[in-house]
């Protein structure tokens, strides 16, 4: 009679342990989630200005990048290799889509042709369908000649002040 009980009692007690597992995964997925979203938002919140973007660290604006293509729908990694980075700062999906990203955060200097020729040899060599370059800044007027027709959008600071205002 008690060979049954104990067996029963220790079904009950698996089956507790593992609602408890369960629900304990479930609060500390919650948990990260909230966090990112705070991360995120903290991040939107103190690139108010460009003055506030152009004193950013590098890696923070970058951070600012990715949120900003994440909240445009896109599946966005950063580039995990400290340093040296190829060119490519994001890495970004989104439905049958492929892109790359070049984050420039400069104070006053004007992004050049040889960084957007650069990003076009890297869309071929890396075989995805799109670029983006980044800046806080402006870019050359032989920025703009080039890109004409080509897969590869251009984000100078007046249109990355407007994203940011859009998502915040």
């Amino acid at each position: 009679m008690n060979d049954g009980f104990t067996v029963q009692q220790t079904q009950d007690e698996v089956t507790i342990v593992g609602i408890l597992l369960f629900l304990g995964t479930l609060f500390f997925w919650k948990l990260i989630q909230i966090t990112k979203n705070h991360t995120r938002n903290s991040l939107l919140r103190k690139a108010g200005s460009i003055k506030r973007i152009k004193k950013m660290s590098w890696e923070s604006f970058e951070q600012l990048c990715k949120v900003l293509f994440e909240k445009q729908g896109w599946r966005v990694l950063g580039n995990e290799k400290k340093g040296a980075d190829g060119g490519v700062d994001l890495w970004m999906k989104r439905r049958m889509r492929s892109a790359i990203v070049q984050c420039k955060r400069y104070d006053e200097a004007m992004v050049t042709i040889k960084v957007i020729r650069e990003m076009y040899g890297l869309m071929h060599e890396y075989g995805v369908d799109e670029v983006y370059v980044v800046t806080s800044s402006h870019f050359t007027k032989e920025c703009y000649r080039f890109v004409k027709d080509k897969p590869i959008t251009l984000i100078d600071e007046d249109n990355l002040l407007a994203l940011v205002r859009k998502y915040r």
